[in-house]
């Protein structure tokens, strides 16, 4: 961990695929949010590439909304799951696939993915790349900032590492690889050359999905005990949430491409 800023990073090897189910509830929830916002603030704004889109959750919503949605998607079945419910999806990993060769988008998003990825430095240019000049970058991501993290970083210190380990996705094929806050995230990239325009806490969980979410990597007995805090955490949670999105814009792009 960083002691100046809090940045945290794993050291777990990088990977493409899903493996969290019953999500759909509170992805659902945020996804409308974040079109919402897109249309309200920035709402010239059409084109969508979304990094890391899995089945095509998000391209579906976002097309419903009246956007032009396309995903880049490196695990290529959940790439052919998305292309099946007749979605534009490139296969790849940001920003080396081929296909994006010369492709221009109004808002780059990144929903859950920006955790993922093991090279930031080079996703910052590849945003820089493939960004109209009067685009956004658009991150959604967990926060080191909210209670649940606070709580299980809190429990690791006394030994109790199954909620940090589940938190970072240990032994997932896909793990987190860093941990942000608002603070940092926008420090991060205002030293690369952003400037963030908007923030937004996000919902973490909905009860609706989150025996499923829990369970589908944890013991019985360990489910229901953490099905039980969250349920009655939830009203705090919703205070303080473990989920934030924010929107940065590329000065240095204005006047560099259409």
């Amino acid at each position: 961990m960083c002691k100046a800023c809090g940045y945290m990073a794993s050291h777990e090897q990088p990977g493409a695929g899903a493996e969290v189910v019953s999500l759909d509830a509170v992805r659902e929830k945020n996804y409308r949010f974040i079109c919402k916002i897109i249309k309200e603030r920035f709402s010239k704004l059409k084109t969508v590439l979304d990094v890391g889109s899995s089945d095509g959750h998000f391209l579906k919503v976002a097309n419903d909304e009246g956007f032009s949605a396309s995903g880049l998607e490196p695990a290529v079945h959940l790439a052919e799951k998305a292309r099946l419910h007749g979605y534009d999806v490139i296969d790849g990993f940001f920003p080396q696939a081929q296909e994006l060769l010369n492709k221009m988008y109004d808002v780059i998003i990144f929903n859950d993915s920006w955790e993922h990825i093991h090279n930031l430095q080079e996703a910052l240019q590849g945003i820089k790349d493939h960004l109209k000049s009067t685009g956004i970058a658009i991150i959604n991501l967990p926060s080191s900032d909210g209670i649940i993290f606070k709580t299980a970083y809190l429990l690791n210190k006394f030994g109790i590492r199954t909620p940090i380990d589940r938190l970072w996705q240990k032994g997932f094929v896909s793990p987190h690889l860093h941990y942000f806050n608002i603070r940092n995230l926008q420090q991060y990239f205002e030293n690369n050359g952003f400037v963030m325009c908007y923030s937004s806490p996000l919902y973490y969980y909905t009860i609706k999905g989150l025996w499923g979410r829990i369970s589908c990597k944890s013991s019985f007995f360990v489910s229901i005990f953490a099905w039980l805090c969250m349920v009655l955490l939830y009203p705090l949670v919703t205070l303080c949430s473990d989920c934030f999105m924010a929107c940065f814009s590329v000065p240095e792009n204005m006047g560099e491409n259409p």
